[in-house]
């Protein structure tokens, strides 16, 4: 494992950890090595959920709902329990049913996931709302593993020489689209951001009876509604905003480790954050990035 921290022409400068030529956030566990080989034999049980997505895709917004769905409860239940940043006993003695998390790209989740043996919520952003979020979230904590402008930071993340946990976005996306296409085994339900968004501005329940039908538990309407309007932004956003969004773990990145993740939560925001260049640069090295990709992806962006 090897700490880097690379600092461009101009001043700006990112710092991850830098594993089996791959890179990861600097706050992964250990030596990275370790950790994921703690991942990859993880102990899975039949009720247990992964939620898996790249930072910044509604991660908390879907864990929430999710979890509600899942334990039949109304509760907001703060912050997942990430597995390459969290002491992996931690989650191994948590009580059934499960749900935890990760960012990490396909080939590093459990084994027992790969073969059919939990349920997985994978979650998918459109890249320019994604990577615009994670600036503004990187500029608000202490501690950042970026320090700079705009400019610097879309050159990091349309590379490989990313914060990510084990690659770019594009690494990240493609390999989960892979592994969807290629592995029958996988139990797995796909959800896209901004078909969240536009469901949930609808007031349609329809994506939660996805997700309650997909975790197999038995929930009435009425109570779904319930979990819709209690999972909205803004009553998550209050929530988290009280002591239960407080987190040991992440105090370091400072308030308590209340971490600064609700931010809007909208689609298009890149509109007002990316210029013109910089928007004609990103769809280019997506096009570069993304033309071998297995079957194809389109987004929302507005």
């Amino acid at each position: 494992m090897e700490l880097v921290e690379n600092t461009d022409g101009q001043g700006n400068t990112i710092i991850f950890k830098r594993c089996m030529g791959r890179t990861f956030d600097r706050d992964t566990r250990g030596n990275v090595k370790d950790q994921l080989d703690k991942i990859a034999s993880f102990q899975t049980r039949p009720d247990d959920v992964l939620l898996c997505t790249f930072p910044r895709s509604g991660t908390h917004w879907v864990f929430n709902m999710a979890r509600m769905i899942q334990t039949g409860t109304l509760q907001y239940s703060g912050t997942p329990e990430m597995m390459e940043f969290q002491d992996i006993s931690i989650i191994d003695r948590m009580g059934s049913p499960r749900m935890f998390h990760t960012h990490l790209p396909y080939p590093f989740i459990p084994k027992g996931a790969m073969e059919g043996q939990l349920k997985i919520i994978y979650v998918l952003r459109n890249p320019k709302d994604a990577a615009c979020s994670y600036f503004t979230f990187l500029s608000k904590v202490e501690n950042t593993c970026y320090r700079g402008n705009m400019e610097g930071y879309l050159n990091a993340f349309l590379s490989e020489e990313f914060i990510g946990s084990g690659g770019s976005w594009f690494t990240h996306t493609k390999e989960w689209n892979s592994a969807m296409a290629a592995n029958p085994d996988l139990n797995i339900l796909f959800l896209r951001f901004e078909d969240l968004k536009k469901l949930a501005n609808e007031r349609s329940v329809k994506n939660i009876l996805r997700i309650a039908s997909f975790l197999k538990v038995d929930r009435d309407e009425e109570f779904l509604k319930k979990v819709e309007e209690t999972a909205s932004f803004d009553n998550l956003k209050k929530e988290h905003a009280t002591s239960a969004g407080e987190s040991e773990l992440w105090k370091h990145l400072g308030d308590n480790g209340r971490m600064p993740i609700y931010k809007k939560g909208i689609v298009g925001e890149w509109k007002t954050m990316l210029t013109v260049a910089q928007n004609e640069k990103f769809d280019r090295v997506y096009k570069e990035k993304m033309m071998d990709m297995t079957g194809e992806i389109s987004f929302s962006y507005d």
